[in-house]
């Protein structure tokens, strides 16, 4: 029982932050590959140093098409200090982006078998909270400005090709014995950017809501159950459900697999819809990993496509052989 109290306390708190304003941004739908991409609080969090490339290639068959690149590195550098920081490359069309974070997160520890340097080295009770500094470049490809399009007002009134903008990142993650969550809030300074000129809005803020529960079927196999809410100032919300399940062969422990489901939803109101299913699945063998997700869009315009696909690959080294998330 009192497990159960400390577990819904905390989702309690996370819920009130809920009613602050938040809008939308550059979003890595890659986050089930790497939670640190939304939340900072995630970087030095386990007792593995993971270095992360993912690849996201959306709309498949549509010319100039998204496409999302990003490199990844978290560790802990400290009994209670982690660290992180990511770059990425962002094409949409004729928009380009790119940019990238430092992160510094610190780590309490719940309970006394939690300590960096305690003889058991698996993390089981721990409360931690990050912060980043970001800086992002944006600007339009060549075709564009060279092109007899590039009169129109996306640049002839008052816009740039070109341009820097700054911000921050901040957030908390929580383990206790197999629950863990996360909150946190990009785009924390408001930012007017001027590439689509004078009536460009304000960059965002945007929370990102974590929840799961890793299931203990045997010594080999764990169910985990997840969820992922976001939500932004203009009131668009959206909801994934994942479900993955993972195993490390009874006869060989260098080597483990995964799968995964995700339904996501919006919950925009007036507009509730069925957005997208994604199947995906990884393996490690030692420290390397390699992962790939496929996803189906369920709107009538990305049922003319032939869907999305992201790659990751990675490499971790743990001080625990405990399966890292």
């Amino acid at each position: 029982m009192r497990k159960l109290r400390h577990i819904v306390t905390y989702v309690a708190l996370l819920l009130t932050f809920f009613g602050a304003k938040a809008q939308e941004e550059i979003v890595y739908d890659q986050y089930y590959f790497n939670y640190y991409l939304v939340n900072p609080a995630v970087a030095g969090a386990e007792r593995c140093s993971h270095l992360m490339i993912t690849g996201k290639f959306q709309w498949v068959g549509v010319e100039d098409a998204p496409m999302t690149q990003t490199l990844s590195f978290r560790t802990r550098v400290l009994s209670n200090v982690g660290i992180g920081a990511y770059l990425y490359n962002d094409k949409n069309g004729y928009s380009l982006r790119q940019g990238g974070q430092a992160t510094f997160a610190y780590h309490i520890p719940l309970s006394e078998n939690t300590g960096y340097f305690m003889k058991d080295r698996s993390i089981e009770r721990q409360l931690s909270f990050g912060v980043s500094a970001k800086v992002n470049h944006y600007g339009f490809t060549d075709d564009l400005i060279n092109e007899e399009n590039s009169t129109d007002p996306t640049i002839a009134n008052g816009g740039t090709d070109k341009g820097f903008y700054f911000n921050a990142n901040a957030g908390t993650y929580f383990l206790y014995d197999n629950f863990f969550a996360g909150l946190s809030a990009t785009n924390l300074i408001p930012t007017e950017l001027k590439e689509l000129g004078a009536d460009e809005p304000i960059r965002p803020l945007t929370l990102f809501l974590f929840l799961g529960y890793d299931i203990v079927l045997d010594k080999t196999m764990d169910l985990e159950p997840s969820l992922m809410f976001k939500m932004d100032e203009n009131d668009q919300r959206q909801l994934d459900l994942h479900l993955k399940f993972m195993q490390t062969l009874p006869d060989n422990e260098d080597f483990s697999y995964w799968l995964q489901v995700m339904y996501r939803h919006s919950l925009d109101a007036g507009n509730g819809q069925s957005l997208a299913f994604t199947p995906m699945g990884g393996i490690r063998y030692k420290g390397f990993h390699l992962a790939y997700a496929y996803t189906l869009g369920l709107t009538d315009f990305q049922r003319h496509n032939s869907g999305s696909h992201e790659v990751m690959l990675g490499y971790s080294w743990c001080i625990t052989k405990r399966f890292c998330r």
